[in-house]
C-alpha cells in the first residue's frame, strides 16, 4: 500500500511540474493572445526555445492564458489555436507572417475566462522537439469587442518585434492571407502544459537598458524580467566585451539594481544578468550594450550655432544629429512661437533657394518626463538681433520668402519644460520643380502591369487645381498617373522612402480632368506609412490617380514616393498572398489654427475628446464625438485637444484658435 502511495504522489509530482510558465507576476494588458478590444484579431507570438527552457523534447496537452479577473471577455472567445515551430526568433517586417500552412490547428472553439484564467485542453498533444522555437497563434471571430476601457490580456515584456498582431472592428483577417499587422515587444503571460522546465534557471531578459540604447542617466537602474525558479541574479557591468570592472558579479535578490555610483559620460558600457537557483545559474547569457548621455551640447546657444548642409534635395541625405537634454534657455522669448524653450540648441544655414523644407527626424524621448513634442523656430538676422520669420510644431515646415546666400538661425527646443528633452536628427531640404505629372493633363500613362514609378520629384508638387473634392473625403492635388481598366481588380501601393513624413492619401476617379467622378479614396495610415487602395475596372474605362497630401483644408507639401499599380491577380500569383488591409491612421485633428470648427480625421475609434488650457485646465469634455466639433466659445489661444482612444491610448495635439 505504502508503494502504491508513493507512486501515486510520484506522478502527481510530476504531473503538476510537467508545465512552463513564462511572464508570471506581469499585470501589463496587451493585445496577446488576442485583442479583446477590438472586434476580430489574429496574433502570431514566438517564444524562444531557450526561454521556455523545457527539460527534454514533450508534448503539449494545452495553453493557459492569463486576464484581468474582473473584466469580461465574453464577446471575444470565438479562439481558433495554432502551434508550430520555426528557427525565427522575432518578425522583420509588420506582414513577415509565418504562412499558415506551417502551423497546426490545435483548438478551435468558444473559451471561458474562469476568474483571469483562459485554460485550453488539446484534444491530441502538440510535439514540441525542443530545437526549435514555439509559434503560438490565435485567431479571434467574435463579431463585437468588450468595452472594459482597454486590453485586459495579461502580457510580459520580452525581445523586439516577437509578436505579431492585426486588430480591427470590421475586418475579420483570414489567417492564410493575414493584412499588414503590427509588431510587438511583448508576449503573453502564458503557461505552456506537458513540458517539464530545466531544474537550472534561463537568463533574465533585461528590459532597461535595452541593448544599444542611448542617452541612458549617469546613475540609471536596471530592470530585468523576473525568472520562474531563480532565488536571486548576478550583475555585471564593465567598458569592454566582458568587462567586470564597474560591477563585478553583484548579488542581488530583486530584478532591478540601483548603481551605487555615477558611470562617465558618452561612454559605451556592457551590461549582463544571471539568475541563481539551488540547481546552478544561467548560462549562456548575453550582454547588453548602452551607452550613456552626452556632455552639454556645445551649440547651446545662438553664438555657437552649428552648421548645417543644405541638401540638394527633399530625401535628406545629410542629416546632423543634435539633443536637447543639458542645454539651458538663451533668455529669447518663445513669442511669436509657443512652447517653453528652456533648452534651445542653435543651427545656422545658408540658403540656396527662396524656400527649403526644415525636417526634425528621428526625434525621441531622452529626458526624465517621457515625451517627444519638440518644436523649432527659424530666425533672420544675427546673434543679438534676430526676427522671428518661422514657428514650428509640425517636426518639418517650408520656411519660404529667403534671400539667396544669407544666414538664418534655427532653434530647437522640447515643447514643454523640465524634464522633456528630445534626441534628433536636422535637415534642410531643397524643394525641386514641380514635376512632369503635377497636374492630372500631365497623368503619366500606366501601360503595361506591373507598373512601378519613383516620384523622386514629389516635394515640387503643387497644388495647382485645387482641393480635390469629388469624394467624400477630399485631398490636395498632387502627383497624376492614369490607367485604362479591362475588368480585373487593380491594386494601387504608396510607399515613401525611410523617415518620410509624407502622409498621402491616394484619389481614383473617372471621367475628365477637372469634371471627376469618385470611385475611391484611402488615406488610413499614419505618417511615412504604405497606402493601399483595390479597385474593381470596368473594361475601357480611363482612371485617374491622385497621389496627394491627405488634407482637403491645408495645402499640405507632398513628399517622395513610390507607387505600385498591379493587377489583383498578378499580386496573388507573385506572393502568394492577398494585398495588404489598412490599419487605423493616427486621428488627425484640422484644420490648425481654426477659426470656430475643429474636425477629426478619423472617428471611428474615439471614445470622448477633452479641451484644456495651455495649463492642463479643462475647458470642454465632449463624449461620443462627431466628426465636427464646435469650439467658437472659446476665446482666442493655444489649447490641447486630446483624443481618449477606445483602444486605451491617447493623443493629444496643440491646436491654435484664431
Amino acid at each position: 500500500m505504502k508503494k502504491i502511495l508513493l507512486s501515486c504522489l510520484l506522478i502527481l509530482s510530476m504531473v503538476l511540474n510537467a508545465q512552463i510558465n513564462l511572464g508570471a507576476g506581469s499585470t501589463d494588458v496587451g493585445p496577446a493572445p488576442i485583442s479583446t478590444y477590438y472586434g476580430y484579431s489574429y496574433v502570431q507570438q514566438i517564444f524562444s526555445k531557450q526561454e521556455i527552457n523545457a527539460d527534454a523534447a514533450g508534448n503539449i496537452t494545452g495553453l493557459t492564458f492569463y486576464s484581468n479577473p474582473s473584466m469580461s471577455m465574453i464577446h471575444s472567445s470565438d479562439w481558433v489555436v495554432y502551434l508550430g515551430l520555426t528557427t525565427k526568433s522575432s518578425f522583420d517586417t509588420e506582414s513577415d507572417w509565418i504562412p499558415v500552412s506551417e502551423l497546426t490547428q490545435m483548438y478551435t472553439g468558444t473559451v471561458t475566462n474562469v476568474n483571469g484564467v483562459v485554460a485550453i485542453t488539446f484534444a491530441t498533444p502538440f510535439p514540441y522537439n525542443n530545437v526549435d522555437n514555439l509559434v503560438v497563434a490565435v485567431d479571434e471571430n467574435s463579431p463585437d469587442y468588450d468595452d472594459n476601457g482597454d486590453e485586459i490580456m495579461h502580457v510580459y515584456p520580452s525581445t523586439p518585434n516577437s509578436t505579431l498582431y492585426f486588430r480591427n472592428d470590421g475586418t475579420n483577417p483570414n489567417p492564410t492571407y493575414p493584412p499588414m499587422g503590427h509588431q510587438a515587444s511583448y508576449k503573453s503571460v502564458i503557461t505552456i502544459n506537458g513540458l517539464t522546465p530545466k531544474p537550472v534557471p534561463v537568463c533574465p531578459m533585461i528590459t532597461y537598458p535595452t541593448n544599444n540604447s542611448l542617452f541612458i542617466p549617469l546613475l540609471p537602474t536596471v530592470v530585468w524580467s523576473p525568472v520562474a525558479g531563480a532565488t536571486g541574479y548576478k550583475i555585471s557591468i564593465g567598458t569592454t566585451p566582458g568587462g567586470t570592472e564597474i560591477i563585478n558579479q553583484q548579488s542581488v535578490s530583486a530584478s532591478s539594481f540601483v548603481l551605487p555610483a555615477s558611470l562617465t559620460a558618452s561612454t559605451t558600457y556592457y551590461l549582463r544578468v544571471v539568475a541563481v537557483s539551488a540547481a546552478g545559474e544561467s548560462s549562456g547569457c548575453s550582454q547588453v550594450t548602452f551607452k550613456t548621455a552626452p556632455p552639454l551640447p556645445l551649440n547651446d546657444s545662438c553664438i555657437g550655432a552649428v552648421s548645417l548642409t543644405v541638401n540638394s534635395d527633399l530625401n535628406c541625405g545629410v542629416v546632423t544629429s543634435g539633443y536637447t537634454l543639458g542645454a539651458t534657455g538663451s533668455g529669447l522669448a518663445a513669442a511669436p512661437c509657443y512652447g517653453d524653450p528652456d533648452d534651445d540648441v542653435w543651427y545656422k544655414f545658408v540658403a540656396t533657394k527662396t524656400s527649403h523644407k526644415i525636417s526634425l527626424l528621428n526625434v525621441a524621448s531622452i529626458g526624465t518626463v517621457d515625451d517627444d513634442d519638440i518644436y523649432f523656430q527659424v530666425f533672420s538676422g544675427t546673434c543679438g538681433i534676430l526676427s522671428s520669420i518661422l514657428c514650428s510644431d509640425p517636426t518639418s515646415s517650408i520656411v519660404s520668402g529667403l534671400t539667396v546666400g544669407q544666414t538664418y538661425y534655427i532653434r530647437v527646443y522640447s515643447y514643454y519644460g523640465a524634464g522633456s528633452h528630445q534626441s534628433f536628427d536636422i535637415c534642410v531640404g531643397s524643394i525641386p520643380p514641380p514635376p512632369v505629372n503635377d497636374e492630372c493633363s500631365g497623368a503619366l500613362l500606366a501601360s503595361a502591369f506591373p507598373y512601378t514609378y519613383v516620384q523622386s520629384d514629389g516635394g515640387g508638387a503643387t497644388n495647382n487645381g485645387g482641393f480635390i473634392t469629388a469624394c467624400d473625403n477630399g485631398m490636395n492635388d498632387g502627383t497624376w498617373f492614369t490607367f485604362v481598366g479591362d475588368g480585373e481588380t487593380v491594386n494601387i501601393t504608396v510607399s515613401m522612402p525611410t523617415g518620410s513624413d509624407f502622409d498621402p492619401q491616394i484619389g481614383v476617379y473617372t471621367g475628365t480632368c477637372g469634371n471627376f467622378t469618385c470611385v475611391d479614396t484611402v488615406d488610413t495610415m499614419a505618417d511615412g506609412e504604405p497606402e493601399t487602395l483595390s479597385i474593381p475596372t470596368v473594361a475601357g474605362t480611363v482612371y485617374y490617380i491622385n497621389v496627394g497630401h491627405y488634407s482637403q483644408y491645408v495645402d499640405g507639401e507632398e513628399g517622395a514616393f513610390t507607387i505600385n499599380i498591379n493587377k489583383e491577380s498578378s499580386d496573388r500569383h507573385a506572393s502568394g498572398i492577398s494585398a495588404p488591409a489598412m490599419s487605423k491612421k493616427n486621428n488627425g485633428v484640422y484644420p490648425n489654427p481654426f477659426t470656430d470648427v475643429l474636425n477629426i480625421s478619423d472617428i471611428t475609434n474615439v471614445k470622448s475628446i477633452s479641451v484644456s488650457d495651455i495649463a492642463g485646465r479643462l475647458v470642454k469634455m465632449i463624449v461620443s464625438p462627431d466628426t465636427t466639433i464646435h469650439l467658437g466659445d472659446l476665446k482666442s489661444g493655444v489649447y490641447l485637444v486630446t483624443l481618449d482612444m477606445k483602444d486605451g491610448s491617447k493623443k493629444t495635439t496643440k491646436v491654435i484658435k484664431k
